[in-house]
């Protein structure tokens, strides 16, 4: 996107995914039906403006220099044209014509468009598309971080998302171009420390994620549009291709970007008739396991890509797993207390009194890590920190064990049931 101070040009994308004045119109209506959340991209006014073309971006700059030199070869050529007929009449056009592309190429190097400017309070500093494609050699060199950071992404995206679902929007349009990546105010050096062992110190959380571009978003109130229509085939859920059911699109299409974070192509982009039959879990294409995280993820991404959505895995379900891969507990844990697969809710007494206590052990070492933070001088409160005190409230023992059943189960199918493991919000 093009940012000029606090305003950006929101029908111009650096990664080419644009929208048009109508489009965004549609958009701004939707994000303005939407109470505030820290994950969805907010505005504070539009406008319409000519804008100059120094303020476009490279992309669009270069095309906008290519246009202005066709333009100059078309003046060129008319006015050698009007002199060889060398009559009065034509001259005075020329002097015309030479007084009209002087104004705008004096202002900005090119001509003006007309853009839709929006105002907003946080600009970003790239998207999710740049940082992805930026942690390519990263992701080799170490992979436990940047799987991480990924996992930490993911998490905000699923917050956002989670937050539309009372109100009944669905975004439709997931992708790692329409989403943006903003400068905490409060992280610091600490941000970029690496992971320990106990996972109780800041990892580098990449930034804040903001959903933007809801020109695809589709409200329970609003009519269905033909999936005909809709520009990319291969990122839709099988069940809007066949039937405009979209109330789980968004979770199918969270399941695509894993991959594509994990440096894998779309898996039906790739193999496109994956949706002209009942693929099972086993038809998915395998993620490499690079890290402690690879594995979780993969699971995740297959639960969420799951072909029949009453059995896809929901938002907040798939919230709670990455929390689980983030802070814990690790199987590990499970391992020791004897706890296996095939243990329900995992109601034995003892499995609770220890989750219970892994928990309040947990909370004090986020607060003693708090209390020592506000004795140093330029202390704050990381974003990871404030995800990970999200988790530790408001987990108990009984979404513990079933967020852990949920990453456990065997993966060997697409028709394992989950329908028994879905969690209220307020049970997060």
């Amino acid at each position: 996107m093009t940012y000029c101070g606090a305003a950006y040009i929101v029908s111009i994308c650096r990664s080419q995914v644009k929208e048009t004045q109508q489009q965004f119109f549609h958009s701004l209506a939707v994000r303005q039906s939407l109470p505030l959340h820290f994950n969805i991209q907010q505005d504070c006014g539009h406008f319409l403006a000519d804008v100059p073309g120094r303020l476009l971006p490279w992309e669009e700059a270069e095309e906008e220099e290519q246009e202005d030199e066709e333009e100059e070869e078309e003046e060129e050529e008319k006015k050698e044209g009007l002199k060889d007929k060398g009559s009065e009449e034509a001259q005075t056009t020329d002097s015309k014509e030479d007084g009209d592309v002087a104004a705008p190429c004096g202002l900005s190097g090119g001509s003006l468009k007309s853009r839709v400017v929006v105002i907003t309070r946080e600009v970003p500093f790239q998207t999710v598309a740049d940082f992805v494609q930026e942690g390519v050699s990263r992701h080799t060199l170490n992979p436990e971080l940047y799987e991480r950071q990924v996992c930490l992404l993911l998490l905000q995206l699923c917050s956002g998302l989670q937050h539309m679902k009372p109100f009944h929007v669905t975004h439709c349009d997931l992708r790692l171009e329409n989403l943006l990546l903003v400068h905490s105010p409060s992280s610091g050096a600490q941000d970029q420390e690496a992971p320990e062992p106990n996972n109780n110190t800041p990892s580098g959380c990449p930034a804040r994620l903001i959903i933007s571009n809801f020109s695809q978003a589709k409200q329970k109130s609003s009519l269905m549009v033909d999936p005909a229509v809709l520009r990319d085939q291969s990122r839709l859920a099988p069940e809007i291709i066949t039937a405009t059911q979209y109330r789980k699109c968004d979770e199918f299409q969270t399941g695509i970007l894993i991959y594509e974070m994990l440096h894998r192509p779309n898996p039906f982009e790739e193999h496109p008739e994956l949706k002209e039959r009942e693929y099972t879990w086993a038809d998915l294409p395998p993620l490499p396991v690079r890290s402690l995280y690879s594995q979780g993820l993969q699971r995740l991404a297959r639960l969420l890509l799951t072909v029949n959505p009453s059995e896809r895995i929901r938002m907040w379900d798939a919230r709670a797993c990455l929390q689980c891969l983030l802070w814990g507990p690790r199987e590990d844990l499970f391992a020791a207390l004897g706890c296996s697969t095939t243990s329900g809710l995992m109601g034995a007494s003892h499995c609770d009194a220890t989750l219970q206590n892994w928990l309040d052990l947990k909370r004090t070492l986020m607060m003693i890590k708090f209390a020592e933070r506000s004795m140093d001088s330029g202390g704050g409160v990381a974003l990871e920190d404030w995800l990970c005190c999200q988790y530790l409230a408001f987990a108990s023992t009984e979404s513990l064990s079933r967020v852990v059943h949920i990453l456990q189960q065997p993966q060997g199918g697409a028709h394992s049931s989950t329908q028994h493991l879905h969690m209220s919000p307020a049970q997060l």
